[in-house]
């Protein structure tokens, strides 16, 4: 891309962002923390847009649960670490993009993960440890883009350094779990899901101004965002 030479897997990326904007995406650094429904897709579409560096975080391995939603999980997979699958899924979709893995717990990592990224991804499925990662940006300064699923609904929001999302939705929270206990994880809501918080995302990765609702709740059963 510096050179004036567009590699033929951006040229339907072009008409949208420009060559300017898919040169900035090749150089971003963004952290995923969670590789399974969420962020399986995240990674995905991540990968395919061209963001060059991403850090992925999971100490999970695939199993049979994953298969109904988690595009990383098959047969194959099972009883792998979701970290290692991510990295080589990555790696078949776009060699230009730099898969870190750390088959790890977020809280056994520590801030030093967030050098350098410019986003990073909530995909976790635990309250405890969505309020830790939005500690962590908050005091690197990097923003959040939050997703969660239950259902055939979901959430996405943005959280820019200094803001109060996390304790708004979950400052009151009776459990590590919210909703998706009982009503489980479709495949289709956690692709939505996934695709929305790329998309809030991308905006701020490309240089513009966050999206001006910080907060969005669909429901695919009502068909309503």
């Amino acid at each position: 891309m510096s050179l004036g030479i567009t590699p033929k897997r951006y040229e339907r990326n072009l008409g949208t962002l420009g060559r300017d904007g898919q040169s900035r995406l090749l150089g971003a650094q963004v952290l995923v923390v969670g590789l399974g429904g969420l962020g399986g897709h995240v990674v995905e579409m991540l990968a395919r847009l061209g963001v060059g560096r991403i850090t992925g975080v999971d100490g999970d391995s695939f199993d049979e649960t994953n298969l109904n939603r988690q595009i990383f999980a098959d047969l194959e997979n099972l009883g792998r670490p979701k970290a290692e699958v991510a990295r080589e899924r990555v790696r078949r979709i776009n060699p230009a993009v730099e898969f870190t893995p750390h088959a790890a717990r977020l809280e056994t990592l520590g801030p030093g993960m967030l050098r350098g990224c410019g986003l990073a991804f909530d995909c976790l499925d635990s309250i405890p440890s969505r309020l830790a990662l939005a500690a962590l940006c908050a005091r690197a300064r990097v923003t959040l883009v939050h997703g969660a699923i239950a259902g055939w609904c979901g959430q996405v929001g943005v959280c820019p350094p200094g803001g109060d999302l996390f304790r708004k939705l979950y400052g009151e929270a009776k459990g590590p779990r919210g909703a998706e206990v009982e009503l489980g994880n479709l495949p289709m809501t956690a692709a939505v899901a996934a695709n929305l918080m790329v998309a809030a995302g991308l905006p701020i990765l490309l240089g513009k101004p966050a999206p001006r609702r910080s907060l969005r709740f669909f429901d695919l059963l009502e068909g309503s965002l």
